[in-house]
């Protein structure tokens, strides 16, 4: 066999390179625009043309949003986020669980169901959502935001968890009910320590989705006390201005905790992903 042309070998590892450095390039430069405006005072910021970098750095923008209400807004979002991702967490393993290795009649046909109520755009829910959160006054409530979040980060995880659960050794299952252990203690005991990364990938894709969640939260708070950092942040668009800097202050202190999980977790993060891209 003739072995391969190393000079055409060379140009597509160059064409590689390239293209995944433009794309890098689209995915950074957002980034990078919203952390140098979060220091340009707002002289600079309203400039034409503008400047990529800023003569005169400030940290005024980043003292007001801290003096104000944003702070309430981060926790409320951690709070929001942290707790249904936690809950989902709990109904999801069990539920993937059951739809991956317990099939009966219907069993296919109820996960679709399950799944396909993720496509429904968030705004479609926030009318329902305020009535029945009225009457059970849960407006304007953290433990309200925990609840309307549940549909939308639940059926993501359980998609996510049944294609790794499908693949799941049968062989350890009944090992461990030869040793006397049940469908809990086989979850808790073996399926979840050997399934790490890909609950780790449905666990923050989870937190991300409830994360950056507007809509439903826009619909059911009313105060700083339960709003959270996106509705924070669109109060920063007045009827007369748009708070510029602050905004980019606020935005770049709330991708701190995505950035901080994610690199934390990278390197389960790629081994889930590649784990359930092999999935059939």
């Amino acid at each position: 066999m003739a072995a391969g042309n190393p000079t055409s070998g060379r140009l597509g590892n160059a064409g590689t390179y390239v293209f995944l450095a433009v794309v890098s390039a689209f995915m950074l430069v957002p980034i990078y625009w919203i952390v140098a405006t979060s220091f340009k005072p707002t002289s600079e910021i309203l400039v034409t043309p503008t400047t990529l970098l800023t003569t005169h750095p400030t940290l005024d923008h980043y003292r007001t949003a801290l003096a104000g209400d944003f702070r309430r807004y981060l926790v409320n979002s951690l709070i929001a986020a942290g707790g249904s991702t936690a809950l989902g967490f709990v109904l999801s393993v069990p539920a993937a669980w059951g739809f991956a290795k317990f099939a009966y009649p219907g069993s296919s046909a109820l996960l679709s169901f399950t799944v396909v109520t993720r496509v429904f755009p968030p705004i479609a829910l926030a009318l329902p959502f305020f009535l029945q959160f009225r009457a059970f006054g849960l407006i304007d409530n953290p433990l309200g935001l925990i609840i309307a979040y549940l549909p939308i980060v639940l059926p993501l995880m359980i998609w996510i968890l049944t294609g790794f659960f499908r693949d799941f050794p049968d062989e350890l299952v009944e090992a461990a009910r030869m040793d006397g252990l049940g469908t809990p203690g086989i979850l808790v005991r073996i399926v979840m320590p050997l399934s790490l990364p890909g609950l780790g990938v449905a666990a923050l894709f989870g937190f991300l989705v409830a994360w950056n969640e507007f809509v439903i939260a826009l619909t059911i708070t009313r105060t700083p006390a339960a709003q959270t950092m996106p509705v924070g942040i669109s109060t920063l668009i007045t009827q007369f201005q748009t708070l510029w800097g602050e905004m980019m202050a606020v935005a770049a202190i709330y991708l701190l905790p995505v950035l901080a999980v994610t690199v934390a977790t990278q390197r389960g993060l790629v081994r889930g992903l590649m784990a359930g891209s092999t999935k059939g």
